[in-house]
Parts: C-alpha cells; structure tokens; sequence
C-alpha cells in the first residue's frame, strides 16, 4: 500500500490510526479500515462444523452453522463506526433423531473504535463492539441478550511487515428463554429460563505480509477465557476454561475490493473445550467487501 510521506505529520496530529486498509481476518486492528475519511460496505461469510455426541442419545452428531453479518463501516476523523446486520442458519444432524434446521436474523451489533496516538510506526486504539439482544430467544444460538465488548488495539507498521495486538473483555448480559432444544425429538419444548453466558477475556495477536501487488497473507493467534455459565442463578459445571484458535489466512486487495479467507483452527483439545463455548472443529472465516473515500 502506498502513502504520502505528508500523512504522518497529519495523522499524528489528530491522533488517527494509521494502516488504512490494512485489516486482521480475527479481530479488530487500531488503524482505521476505511482511512480517516471513507465508507466501506460488504458481509462476512462464517461456516463453521462441530462433530460431537448428544446428551442421552445414541450416536455421533453434526451441526454446521453459517453465519453471514452484512455491515457498514464509516470511517470519520476523529472514529470508525461499523454496524452489523447477521443473519444465521444452523442444520443439527441427528443419527437417533430427526434433523433440525433453522435460519434467523442473529443480534444486531454496533462497533466504534478511537484512536489515542498515532506515530509513523506505531498506532493505539480504544474501541466498543456491542451486540443488542435484537434476535429472537429461543434461537439460543443467534439470540443470546445484550454484549459489551471493550478493548484496546495496538498496531506496528515494521518495513513490509504490520503486527497487531487486541486485548478485551466480553460482558455478556442475562437473557431468558421459553423453548430449549430436544435433541431427542429435533424440536423445541416448552421451559422458561434464565441463562446467564460466563463473560469473557480476550487476547489477539497476529501479522500480515504482502504477496505480491494484490495479495497478503496472515497468521493470527486468538485466545478467550470464558467464565462459568448461570442458568437461573446455578452455575453449571465445565463451562468455564479457555479456547485458543490459529487462524492462517489471505486478503485480496484491488482497488476498491477487498476480499479476505481464512480457516480458524483450534489448538485446544476437544475434551478441554469449556461446555456453551462457541466451538466447532473448524471454521472458514471469510468476506468480501468495497471501500469508498468519502
């Protein structure tokens, strides 16, 4: 990517991130995506598989869930702003019972990130990603209640080679449910409870290198520590602990398109995997988007 020398003076000035468009595949960077003037607009495409064995039935069982969060990002000189519409659908398939497959407009999210120094190396960041409980409840897997997410990014421009850093932390609010899945039967029963998710510690590390004029490619670390998960005020055993995820990857950037893939590989072993974690055996991180000056 190519910059004018004359920047720097300007955005260290305003205290602006630097690295425009520059973008991690996992988490958000400090630098402003779109620059300090510009709109991008595009979706994300999230296919993840978990093989795995119900509770009280008989048999190896799958689930794949795609989700697809369509946004807008604004990037202005002081912030960026991004607003996320997801819509999910999940296929549970069952050998001892019948297949379920359900689609939903999952919580819609709201993300601002500021920028507090910027040098011709090195950026800061503070940003706020929250999730309203907008989704319909008893789609428990795309309707959890309100989540808060600050955090602080840190971002290294080093000759052809950007690094960054992202560490937050998760408040994931109670909610409550009416219908809770029986795998037995694949439907939903009647029973009203309150769920209350463990919230959760987040910690991201990753680096980008340039392949060629169009091409970059990634190598991303992401951990999270979950706390225990409550259902009507007792916590439930085994849902606490830690996941970790390498997510190697590539970005395509050509004028105003961008495209990213990567694959999100865990690290942990399934047995370690804290019980209502988000966790699949894999996971295909992809998007495509375009951006616009403004």
């Amino acid at each position: 990517m190519l910059r004018k020398a004359g920047w720097f003076l300007g955005l260290a000035v305003l205290g602006m991130p630097l690295l425009t468009g520059a973008e991690p595949i996992a988490f958000e960077q400090a630098g402003n995506v779109t620059g300090m003037t510009g709109l991008e607009v595009g979706c994300d495409i999230n296919y993840s598989y978990e093989k795995f064995e119900s509770t009280g039935v008989e048999g190896i069982d799958e689930q794949t869930i795609m989700e697809i969060p369509v946004f807008v990002r604004i990037g202005l000189p002081i912030m960026e702003i991004k607003l996320t519409i997801p819509y999910g659908s999940a296929l549970s398939n069952y050998e001892a019972a019948e297949n379920n497959d359900f689609g939903a407009i999952q919580n819609v999210g709201l993300g601002l990130k500021g920028g507090l120094l910027a040098l011709p190396i090195f950026s800061l960041a503070v940003g706020l990603n929250t999730v309203f409980p907008t989704a319909e409840p008893e789609k428990y897997i795309f309707g959890e209640g309100l989540a808060l997410n600050p955090y602080l990014a840190v971002d290294l421009d080093i000759m052809i080679m950007k690094l960054h850093a992202n560490l937050g932390y998760e408040y994931r609010g109670e909610y409550e449910q009416d219908k809770v899945f029986n795998p037995a039967t694949g439907e939903f029963d009647p029973y009203q409870f309150a769920v209350k998710p463990g919230d959760a510690t987040i910690f991201a590390v990753g680096v980008e290198i340039p392949a060629g004029d169009l091409f970059f490619v990634h190598a991303e670390l992401v951990g999270t520590s979950y706390g225990e998960v409550k259902i009507d005020e007792l916590s439930l055993p085994d849902t606490a602990g830690s996941t970790f995820v390498f997510v190697p990857g590539v970005r395509l950037q050509k004028g105003i398109f961008k495209a990213k893939l990567g694959v999100a590989i865990p690290l942990e072993v399934e047995a370690d995997r804290p019980a209502y974690a988000p966790r699949s055996d894999w996971q295909i991180m992809g998007g495509v988007s375009l951006l616009f000056g403004l």
